[in-house]
């Protein structure tokens, strides 16, 4: 019963699960054997400090110090690389950041090349085929949205409060705000303009992530609802009510999100929940989907260890 919370989450942005893929769907309700996914591979690493992305065949895993090339039915091919946290793919490459810099890795393996200096660890990147951005904290507590405009960062937004959950889609960054009041906004900014438009004020938990291809899709956690923002920031609609969907992950207007009894896909043009995987035990932290599949990290450690698939 995916409309109870869960006693705990454990979900972020940068946090993720052991990798599996699943290939087909069933109504949550039809008697249908579902599909067994494919398990790519298992660690001795957290499944909260790790993330998956996407490049046709391959599935990247990235932990804190390699990024594994996984493809299903063979070993996983790592390369060893400084990642820390918060990286991210992109069309040229693993962008990262180390030792005072910004770096971009090959894909395949190869040497990497500095992007620009970068003297502050950043929280974590994001990224389009517009560009590169990520979110920062200084020392003293003030949130900034950076960009790089050509070999050096560019700040979009700076804000007291907390800038978390960072989105890019085509050219603009959405994120969310929370003011000192503790309510809530979902921003965005242009990375050619750097002048931040905001959605109507909320109170109450913040989203943990945005998803999103065209539209900001996210799951508010104080309602047990998965709304859709439009670009406009101005018209918002309820996909599903009384259903937890977190972590979640938006592709082609189908929504993928994990709740403690497995697996689902919440599809655009009914917005009915499909179960894909029922009745699994491990706790999912981080999906990703495109055309042919669904890849998730689940933790399957045993007390007081670490252990993701």
């Amino acid at each position: 019963d995916c409309s109870r919370a869960p006693q705990r989450e454990k979900a972020s942005p940068s946090s993720a699960q052991s990798v599996a893929t699943v290939t087909s769907s069933a109504e949550n309700s039809a008697p249908v054997k579902l599909e067994s996914p494919t398990r790519l591979t298992e660690m001795p690493v957290s499944a909260y400090t790790t993330s998956l992305a996407l490049d046709g065949d391959v599935v990247y895993l990235f932990t804190s110090n390699a990024a594994y090339r996984l493809v299903a039915g063979q070993p996983a091919h790592g390369i060893e690389l400084d990642l820390g946290i918060g990286p991210v793919l992109t069309d040229s490459g693993i962008v990262f950041w180390s030792k005072g810099a910004i770096w971009n890795a090959p894909k395949e393996g190869g040497s990497v090349r500095a992007i620009a200096k970068l003297p502050h660890q950043p929280q974590y990147f994001v990224a389009s085929s517009a560009g590169l951005a990520w979110v920062d904290r200084t020392d003293d507590g003030v949130y900034t949205i950076q960009s790089l405009e050509g070999r050096k960062p560019k700040i979009l937004v700076t804000s007291r409060g907390e800038l978390s959950g960072l989105r890019m889609i085509g050219n603009s960054v959405f994120f969310v705000q929370r003011a000192e009041d503790n309510s809530w906004q979902i921003g965005r900014v242009r990375v050619s303009e750097g002048r931040p438009e905001y959605s109507k004020s909320k109170t109450g938990a913040t989203p943990a992530l945005l998803t999103g291809t065209e539209s900001v899709v996210y799951f508010e956690r104080d309602k047990n609802e998965i709304q859709e923002l439009m670009p406009d920031l101005k018209t918002e609609h309820t996909w599903l009510r009384n259903f937890v969907c977190t972590p979640l992950n938006e592709f082609r207007k189908n929504v993928y999100c994990a709740c403690v009894e497995g697996l689902f896909e919440v599809l655009a043009d009914s917005h009915k929940p499909k179960v894909l995987v029922f009745g699994r035990h491990e706790t999912i932290t981080f999906i990703r989907a495109d055309a042919r599949r669904v890849v998730w990290i689940a933790d399957i450690a045993a007390p007081g260890s670490d252990q993701l698939a």
